[in-house]
């Protein structure tokens, strides 16, 4: 059976760290120039944006997080028949689903062999293997990721990472094998957390399994470790699949994980500059801008910058803590990270 999801790399890429590439989605008839940047959501809704805002920006691939959904016992989700893409009234965009969220691995209770655990707003919950096939056949996303019990305490002892590890190559394995029956494509964790020997045998191993890519998970880590960690993993990795990375969400670090051979970003950027009233590095509360009644950036073609919305207004809209301030700096964030990603 043909893979749903297929990458080529540009020929001059292919024996060079720096890579473009075209991740093509065969079922939707889609295509993903890369680098690119997934589109951070949150319990599945582009924060701050409705249907209409989101037919204006350059939207293609929408990471959901599972763990966002699964604030009941029995999902009330779950009970909806026609799939995730209709639930989320998102039928024209391609959907990425992992467990957790890309922005805040929050630490919670410890996993075990037969269970992850999980934070969500009804309280920690437990995904079993059953519970993420079960999730996969009722949702249909175009992509999915498979179990990972990812370490996030910094201090971690190799017992516990190697640990880790092998024990995700044993999720990795059944999760693979409902995948497939529900001919949905697979992207694979590879861990190994601060160990990079760890890094490497999660790689290597992960690499003899029949995914469609990998995602190489460093948030929260060490700024100094990370460009070692990153090569002990895409060493070990084969060239002609993708490469997802979380953790490294600002544009200096996206910089640096496409120099480390990454084609993939969270995307979560464009939410966490929002969130602080910024227009991707402009500080719209200050008060320097209560008077400033040019667009945020006349180059731009989002449409706070095209109408155009003034830097004073936008200003008085997050003082005055309406819900459009943040709407119009979502869109401009959302816009401009695409830009940036398109001039690599």
């Amino acid at each position: 059976m043909a893979s749903a999801v297929n990458f080529h790399l540009a020929e001059n890429s292919a024996s060079n760290i720096i890579r473009r590439g075209a991740l093509q989605f065969t079922k939707k008839n889609k295509t993903i120039q890369t680098p690119a940047c997934l589109t951070y959501s949150l319990r599945g809704s582009v924060p701050h944006l409705v249907a209409d805002n989101l037919k204006l920006l350059p939207i293609e691939l929408v990471q959901i997080s599972l763990e966002q959904f699964l604030e009941q016992k029995e999902p009330s989700s779950f009970k909806f028949p026609h799939g995730l893409h209709k639930y989320l009234h998102l039928e024209n965009m391609l959907l990425f689903c992992d467990i957790r969220d890309p922005l805040k691995l929050s630490p919670v209770s410890f996993n075990t062999d037969k269970y992850l655990s999980v934070e969500s707003h009804g309280g920690v919950r437990q995904v079993t293997p059953t519970l993420w096939a079960e999730a996969l056949n009722i949702y249909r996303p175009d992509l999915i990721a498979a179990m990972a019990d990812t370490v996030t305490d910094l201090e971690a002892k190799n017992k516990r990472i190697i640990r880790s590890v092998d024990r995700s190559l044993r999720w990795l394995d059944e999760n693979l094998a409902k995948a497939k029956e529900l001919d949905i494509p697979l992207f694979a964790h590879v861990l190994g957390h601060t160990n990079i020997e760890e890094r490497a045998r999660s790689a290597r191993e992960t690499a003899q399994r029949d995914v469609q890519g990998f995602v190489v998970n460093v948030l929260g880590l060490n700024h100094d470790q990370i460009p070692t960690l990153i090569r002990a993993t895409v060493d070990n990795l084969p060239q002609d699949k993708p490469r997802l990375a979380y953790g490294l969400a600002t544009p200096e670090k996206i910089l640096e994980g496409i120099s480390n051979g990454i084609d993939l970003f969270d995307g979560s950027y464009a939410y966490k500059a929002t969130q602080k009233g910024r227009a991707i590095t402009l500080n719209l509360w200050d008060p320097s801008f209560a008077h400033d009644f040019d667009p945020i950036d006349t180059s731009c073609g989002c449409n706070a910058c095209s109408r155009p919305h003034t830097k004073a207004y936008i200003h008085h809209l997050l003082n005055a803590h309406e819900m459009l301030g943040p709407l119009l700096l979502m869109s401009h964030n959302i816009y401009q990270l695409d830009q940036f990603m398109a001039a690599i």
